[in-house]
């Protein structure tokens, strides 16, 4: 009987819990056994963004808030594990919900919102949650995390490979051909969150379903000039973000700075998008410029205004995890059950070419039910 392990997911979109049960062998094959995705309930997301937007929030606030993703994990644990017997569930690896990420601030901070006690007590199953804080403890990003796992499911040993996951924010992972070589992983920048919060201002739609709004119009080029000009692109890696800086806030400045006042809003969609693909391209080509196949995962692997565009400006083959056996949309969650059985069975699971972390170390905290 395999061993099983349910990895959750919520990123930085906002738009719900990505939940995967998966076995993992020693061959480094990914089985995906079973996937959900429970979309947050309108008034929960609200009270999310409110949370990001004003973290300094009262307590029973942010109580409130912890516990009502912990009740939301165990239902999408719940559904995902419903026709396997709890106990070949080892554990499940919660990422918990981003509020805010501070890896340079001193000294460093970062919080994931979602009760592991919660999630461990609805569901009887024990919770690895917590990720970030060891690999920050020991001077590192605490993020991204994904790439031990990418290295572990898609390294081919054959040619230099990108994985490049388009999520709310867009980071890449590069396994080079030697294996002996380090990998090195960052966020490049924006994924999907300027393009939903466009398209949420100026459409009431959640996000740009296959990027087919951003596909209607052309984008305009001095303004995607201008947002390539943001100094993070210039910074080496290791480097990480959260949507507090690719923002909202962010993006009206930029527009507002722009000579040609009064731009169709879906040129803008379509320079955002433009964005999101050429800030990607810029930080493969300036620090790891041996790639020769880039393999998207995330949910913008289905917008095809951006991958229109990667493909068009690397001259690359652009694929998708699928090849692998992994859909795009469970990469992350994936990562996170690969994370859990890392740290269950006391591995170490950062990697310092990464994160910038001193050493290797064991991520998570164990949350066992009561």
């Amino acid at each position: 009987m395999d061993t099983l392990f349910a990895g959750l997911m919520s990123g930085t979109s906002l738009d719900g819990v990505d939940a995967v049960l998966a076995s993992f062998d020693s061959d480094q094959r990914v089985r995906v056994i079973n996937s959900e995705f429970l979309p947050y309930p309108k008034t929960f997301r609200e009270k999310l963004l409110e949370l990001i937007n004003n973290p300094h929030s009262d307590q029973a606030f942010i109580r409130e808030i912890d516990v009502e993703l912990g009740e939301l994990y165990a239902q999408a644990t719940l559904k995902l594990t419903a026709e396997h017997q709890g106990s070949q569930v080892q554990a499940i690896g919660c990422h918990g919900q981003t509020i805010l990420h501070q890896p340079d601030a001193d000294p460093p901070f970062t919080w994931q919102a979602g009760d592991p006690k919660t999630l461990a007590r609805l569901t009887g199953m024990t919770v690895v949650s917590d990720f970030r804080s060891a690999d920050m403890n020991h001077g590192g990003q605490g993020a991204p995390l994904a790439p031990a796992f990418h290295q572990y499911a898609f390294s081919s040993g054959k040619e230099a490979i990108a994985v490049v996951n388009i999520g709310g924010i867009a980071n890449v992972t590069y396994l080079p051909a030697d294996r002996s070589e380090p990998v090195i992983g960052f966020d490049t920048g924006p994924g999907n969150t300027l393009s939903d919060r466009w398209v949420q201002m100026c459409k009431g739609d959640s996000y740009d379903k296959n990027g087919s709004w951003a596909s209607s119009a052309t984008f305009n080029e001095s303004l995607l000039e201008s947002f390539l000009l943001d100094r993070y692109f210039s910074e080496p890696p290791p480097k990480s973000l959260d949507t507090r800086y690719f923002n909202v806030d962010w993006l009206k400045r930029k527009l507002d700075a722009v000579t040609d006042q009064g731009q169709d809003t879906a040129v803008i969609q379509s320079t955002i998008a433009a964005f999101t693909a050429d800030s990607i391209w810029l930080g493969i080509k300036k620090w790891i410029p041996n790639v020769r196949r880039i393999v998207l995962c995330g949910g913008g692997a289905h917008n095809f205004a951006m991958v229109g565009r990667l493909e068009q400006i690397t001259g690359l083959e652009v694929s998708t995890s699928e090849e692998f056996g992994v859909s795009p949309d469970d990469v992350e969650a994936c990562a996170f059950a690969w994370l859990a059985k890392q740290r269950i069975n006391g591995f170490p699971a950062n990697l310092p070419s990464v994160t910038g972390a001193s050493h290797k170390v064991l991520l998570g905290s164990i949350t066992n039910p009561d």
